[in-house]
């Protein structure tokens, strides 16, 4: 099936052969279920080949299976440089704004967590936890939605996201350090320096 696939990736706006965007997003997750994974790999690169020559607006989750398929064939190094990628470029078509931008690098952020988390490194995974709460934040800020804000940067709600990341490194006893540090960081909204937040996570996270 998938060498007649390749045979049809004749690169056409809006579908590869008789295939669209969805079909071959479909396939590929047909094929990662059966535990092909380059193929899996290569039908989501061509879908995304067709997404760029496509109107059609696609949501960040849909890019985020490269790097999380990648992982799963062990090829670890492309997976993080496709979050990265996802960080800096972004993806086809996506729509670019200010509002909204933050929620997908919520996600992206999520998304590396698990992804180090997967491979027993549990330390690393506090800091793009903490960025993936932070960046919900900014959203929340630029979106205004003041209420939802006001709960969300709640001390207690910050607390129990905290603990969840600390358990899994076996380090609860750094959370009130944390907590902290993320409180201090809402204060800045939506003036996030993401860099020197996560010199300070890491500072006590490896101290």
């Amino acid at each position: 099936m998938f060498k007649s696939l390749i045979q049809l990736f004749n690169n056409k706006p809006g579908k590869v052969g008789k295939f669209s965007a969805s079909d071959l997003l479909k396939i590929a997750t047909e094929k990662r279920d059966a535990s092909d994974l380059d193929a899996a790999v290569e039908l989501l690169r061509k879908a995304y080949e067709v997404i760029k020559n496509d109107n059609v607006s696609y949501s960040v989750s849909i890019f985020l299976r490269l790097p999380h398929y990648l992982q799963q064939a062990g090829r670890n190094d492309e997976a993080w440089r496709e979050f990265n990628l996802l960080l800096t470029h972004g993806y086809p078509n996506q729509i670019k704004n200010a509002e909204v931008l933050p929620m997908e690098h919520c996600q992206i952020y999520d998304k590396m967590r698990l992804f180090l988390q997967r491979e027993n490194k549990f330390k690393p995974a506090i800091r793009f936890g903490i960025w993936s709460y932070i960046s919900w934040a900014v959203g929340l800020y630029r979106q205004k939605r003041k209420a939802e804000l006001k709960s969300y940067i709640d001390r207690e709600n910050i607390e129990e996201n905290i603990a969840a990341l600390l358990k899994k490194a076996k380090k609860l006893n750094l959370k009130d350090e944390l907590i902290d540090i993320v409180e201090a960081e809402t204060k800045t909204l939506p003036d996030i320096d993401f860099d020197k937040l996560g010199r300070e996570i890491d500072e006590v996270v490896f101290r």
